[in-house]
Parts: structure tokens; sequence; C-alpha cells
């Protein structure tokens, strides 16, 4: 058994230690000022993550930020549901805010006002939101897609995690909550496919059930 999964599983323990790295309420969700300092400030100083940006991490979750990769002004990244992982080359568009856990592959763009969400809170009507539990439901977006600005990414609730396939493109201001097939154009609330990418015409064609079957075998090859 991990030490990880050792302190889950005993209350007192998981109580002590959160309380050693987190400040008391009402900013219960920020990491103490000391651990801000030898953890996350140095993030600041690597190239593409801006001054403006807003960090959250915490030291039990992953987060990773690849080269070439560019987090701009107002843009928001927590890790504290779980793992955030941003490829080679990857776009966080102003305003912006994900919430691992959530894998964003390379060369993927997220237009200005985008919100992925890698988690869900409980539904009961007669507690507070924010004394509800939450659980993580993870999003993975795949290498070359494009999300428009304003669209909104949430993880299912099943937990199952969300998977957005190559070389999507995202219409502004969608809700996505379902998977998307590679090689896709979506759009609406909830978002559905409206076009996909003929590899063998090299444009986008209006929706078919048969032929976007036919698309996504071609694709598999193609990559594969």
């Amino acid at each position: 058994m991990s030490i990880k999964q050792k302190v889950k599983n005993n209350p007192q323990l998981k109580k002590m230690i959160l309380a050693f790295i987190f400040r008391p309420k009402p900013n219960s969700a920020k990491v103490r000022r000391w651990l801000w300092l030898l953890t996350i400030f140095p993030r600041y100083l690597q190239r593409g993550i801006s001054w403006g940006a807003r960090l959250d991490l915490v030291p039990f979750n992953r987060f990773r930020f690849g080269k070439k990769s560019i987090m701009e002004k107002n843009s928001v990244i927590n890790n504290g549901m779980g793992t955030v992982a941003v490829g080679a080359d990857v776009h966080i568009g102003y305003g912006s805010i994900i919430i691992g856990p959530v894998d964003l592959r390379d060369h993927v763009t997220l237009s200005p006002y985008v919100r992925i969400l890698g988690m869900q809170h409980g539904l009961e009507v007669d507690v507070p939101h924010h004394y509800q539990p939450c659980y993580a439901t993870p999003v993975i977006i795949d290498e070359y897609t494009f999300v428009e600005p304003g669209t909104v990414i949430i993880g299912k609730k099943n937990g199952e995690p969300l998977h957005i396939g190559r070389s999507v493109r995202i219409g502004a201001n969608s809700v996505v909550i379902r998977d998307i097939p590679a090689y896709s154009l979506v759009e609406g609330n909830p978002a559905k496919v409206v076009r996909i990418w003929d590899v063998e015409q090299k444009k986008w064609i209006p929706t078919d059930e048969n032929k976007l079957v036919e698309t996504e075998e071609k694709i598999k090859q193609i990559i594969h």
C-alpha cells in the first residue's frame, strides 16, 4: 500500500496532514504561504507561465507543464482533485480554468474563457454546495484539438474518463458532457457532432452516422 493510500485510510492522520498543508478558514483551499513559496512560486519562473496566471497546486497531486506551452494571464490551474498534465506546445487562453484530473496532450489550443472541470459535486438539495463531497471525473483531450471561446467541458458523472479525440474542433460556447470522436466538429449545448473531416477529400462534410463510423476506422488506421 502506498503512503498516499495509507493517509487516505487513516482519517486522523489525513486531518493532521491537511491542517499542516492548508491555511485556516476562510482560506482553507489555499496552501500555507511557506509551502506556496517552496512548491508553487518556482513554477512562475518556468517559461510560458504568465505571472498573472493562478496556480492552485497541492503537493500530493502532480502538475506537469510541457515545453513551448503557454498559460496566459488570468487563467487558473487547480490540481486539488487530481493530476493536471499539460503536453508540449499547448496554449491555455486568457481567463481559462482547468480543474484536474485533466490531461491536455500535445498541441491542444484553448481559446479564452474555456472551462475544463475534471470533478463533480454531490447533488443534495438541502446541503450547501460547498459542503458536499467532490469526486474526480477525468478529462482527456487528444493532440491538435482546438477549443473555441466560452466552451465548458465537464467530466462524466459516473466517474469514467471523458475523452475528446485527436484534431477535434469545438465551437464557441459549447457544453461538452460526453466523448467526442477524432476529426469531428461539434457545437451546441449539449455539444453534438455536426461535421466530420473526410480524410480522403480533405474537407469537412455534414455528419452521417455510417460515414462517422467509416471515418473513425480510417483514422485509426492512419494513427496506428
